[in-house]
């Protein structure tokens, strides 16, 4: 087992301290470095086994994932789903998230961000997974897609917005406020209503597939990073792969 992760751990752990001690200060309580460093000692030597097999379990967690992703490569990076960024990029990020999932909306703007930076190409994979509403929201998007692509975004962000249920008068006050008329969205529902249902279809295979648990979650080269991942995290897995 390598060190580096258990003195990632430790370090985190002896940052944290500083915190704890100002905190104590403020209530007419320190902690001595000698205390500290005892107690970390003592910690480490009675969990020692324990943090270890974190350690593993989570690396064993991380390339189960990475093998589930070659092994279904063509899958997930299916171009044929909306993206948007840098179009001439080799480096793909793929988003899997749910329109009423409170995480994929707390890092919408984490996502936008990472879009604008110009580094990546970006495909939006549409996973519903909260019910039918969310199914609604996802089926209503791709049909904003099939109308016109650059208004996928501006439905899509719309959407993560909204924190309510999304009703069809939600849902269609959405479509109008971005520019596309009532009738367009309704011939675009009935006419792509196949090739919709295929594509929410095969995303939410997909996740199932890959072993992930809900959403959202993003895959960038062969990692996958679960739950609302800070977007310094994301462009540090971007920045590698651009040195490559």
């Amino acid at each position: 087992m390598s060190r580096i992760p258990f003195l990632f751990i430790f370090i985190i752990l002896i940052a944290s301290l500083p915190v704890i001690n100002n905190w104590l200060s403020n209530r007419g309580q320190t902690l001595s470095d000698d205390y500290i460093g005892e107690r970390v000692d003592s910690y480490i030597s009675r969990n020692f086994d324990r943090i270890i097999n974190a350690l593993q379990e989570k690396n064993n967690r991380t390339n189960a994932f990475r093998n589930k992703i070659l092994q279904y490569k063509d899958q997930v990076f299916d171009q044929a789903y909306p993206h948007a960024g840098n179009e001439n990029s080799d480096i793909i990020a793929v988003g899997f998230f749910d329109y009423s999932c409170g995480y994929c909306k707390a890092i919408k703007d984490d996502v936008k961000q990472l879009i604008n930076d110009g580094k990546v190409k970006y495909i939006f994979r549409d996973s519903p997974i909260f019910g039918n509403n969310s199914l609604k929201a996802a089926r209503s998007a791709l049909a904003v897609y099939f109308i016109d692509k650059e208004k996928y975004l501006d439905f899509h962000y719309a959407a993560l917005k909204h924190t309510r249920e999304f009703s069809d008068n939600v849902i269609l006050n959405i479509v109008k406020s971005i520019g596309i008329s009532e009738s367009d969205f309704n011939s675009s529902m009935k006419d792509n209503a196949d090739k919709i249902e295929q594509m929410i279809d095969s995303s939410k295979l997909l996740v199932r597939d890959l072993g992930v648990g809900g959403t959202p979650f993003v895959v960038i080269g062969d990692s996958l990073f679960i739950g609302a991942t800070d977007l310094s995290v994301l462009r540090n897995k971007v920045n590698e792969l651009s040195k490559k």
